[in-house]
């Protein structure tokens, strides 16, 4: 056999077994990544613009196969390196990535025939105007100008109602019947949502999201992120592992100024430190922060005073059974068992149907009358919603993020990630 063959087999069997053994450690659930998931846990702030991890995200390093589509390209269609990037032009970390690390990459590998990239719509359901402006971009494409609509977009994040898009449309010399045309009929709704659906196939819960030849890489990633990325696909490499290099971190964390509302808390109440978890019952990233990290918080931080951690829901639009997960959690805390049924319904993650909401209640012994009262009837879904508006309003868009005494940390982080943050904290 061909040395390239024999290097190949090897590769590939060393990736399947790794597969395996990641699977059992990480009791992945059917798809996978996010972004706030941190993939491999050292992607910290959501103002790093990392996003929602929500079906389990590969992990860092492993190929998959991701679909172009036939979306708006950059760059020489025959380069040897495609990034597909998924993305919101309203969502914050989109901007920041457009503006602190795109244009690097765009000089470095993009200009030179190295890099290609495909952009793909991803627009967050809390985004309120996220939706039209990705249909405008494609309006855009339609008339040829999909980058300079791109550009127009990112640079003028703050308006884009639909009247904006049209006065971008206007400077940018398209032919605004047709365009005007074209929006208002919703054109492209399905070719908006084709990419969100398969982008939740690929694992994608927030926003940015990046597969570079195949490898996934969350958030908005400084360059140095992308520059390892790529010269190891270049170099024909394996993956060094999507994360950024100790000697160039990512974007420092700001503080955020959240509000812990009335929602459930777990711990001393008068503890030095506070984390906010905004969470999704469904999303396998928070299963695996609620499993893998949540134990070792309670034991050193929680249990001990030092630390106490308030739940506040993030229910993603495209998981159908989180919104109701969400109301039901509520209606169990009316009866004073919130923290039990949080953690039969993670304990149960792949059934969460509202008649499996309804026997948790039995199993937990609540009063089965007014819980199924509450949860018919909706009791709590402004409550929930009420939460999901205040992520959206602190830059959140993905699952699980935390807000640990104003700082930002998103994704099913290891506990050193938390402990770092906490201690310092503790230390002020």
């Amino acid at each position: 056999m061909e040395k390239n063959d024999i290097l190949t087999i090897l590769v590939s069997v060393t990736l399947i077994l790794s597969l395996a053994n990641l699977a059992g450690t990480y009791r992945m659930y059917g798809k996978f990544i996010d972004l706030t998931d941190g993939s491999d846990g050292t992607i910290p702030s959501a103002d790093v613009g990392k996003l929602a991890p929500d079906t389990p995200n590969p992990p860092s390093g492993v190929r998959n196969t991701i679909s172009v589509d036939d979306d708006p390209v950059k760059g020489d269609a025959n380069a040897p390196v495609t990034i597909v990037e998924f993305s919101d032009f309203q969502c914050p970390f989109c901007a920041r990535w457009f503006t602190d690390t795109f244009p690097q990459l765009n000089e470095k590998y993009i200009k030179t025939g190295k890099v290609k990239l495909v952009f793909r719509d991803f627009p967050l359901s809390f985004h309120e105007n996220a939706q039209k402006a990705a249909e405008a971009s494609e309006c855009a494409d339609e008339q040829g100008k999909f980058w300079e609509m791109h550009d127009k977009l990112f640079q003028n994040a703050g308006a884009l109602g639909v009247t904006n898009l049209k006065q971008y449309a206007a400077d940018l010399k398209l032919d605004t019947a047709k365009f005007n045309t074209c929006l208002d009929t919703g054109k492209f709704a399905s070719e908006v949502q084709k990419d969100m659906a398969d982008g939740s196939s690929y694992g994608v819960s927030g926003t940015p999201a990046f597969f570079i030849n195949g490898v996934n890489l969350v958030g908005a990633q400084p360059f140095s992120a992308f520059d390892v990325e790529i010269q190891a696909a270049l170099a024909g490499k394996p993956s060094p592992g999507a994360a950024p290099s100790p000697s160039a971190p990512p974007l420092p964390p700001s503080k955020v100024v959240a509000s812990v509302d009335d929602d459930p808390m777990k711990g001393e109440k008068n503890a030095k430190v506070t984390i906010i978890e905004f969470s999704d019952f469904q999303c396998p990233f928070c299963a695996r922060f609620y499993t893998q990290t949540l134990p070792q918080l309670e034991k050193e931080y929680i249990s001990t005073g030092k630390a106490k951690l308030v739940f506040r829901d993030l229910p993603l639009s495209f998981h159908e059974n989180a919104q109701k997960a969400a109301e039901a959690s509520e209606c169990a805390d009316d009866q004073g068992k919130f923290w039990e049924y949080h953690d039969k319904l993670f304990d149960n993650q792949g059934a969460l149907a509202v008649t499996d909401l309804k026997k948790y209640a039995a199993d937990l012994k609540l009063d089965q009358t007014k819980f199924d009262a509450c949860l018919d009837t909706g009791k709590y879904t402004a409550e929930v919603k009420k939460d999901e508006a205040d992520a959206g309003s602190y830059g959140l868009s993905g699952t699980p993020s935390f807000i640990i005494n104003g700082n930002l940390l998103v994704g099913a982080q290891p506990f050193s990630a938390f402990k770092q943050i906490i201690d310092a904290e503790l230390a002020k």
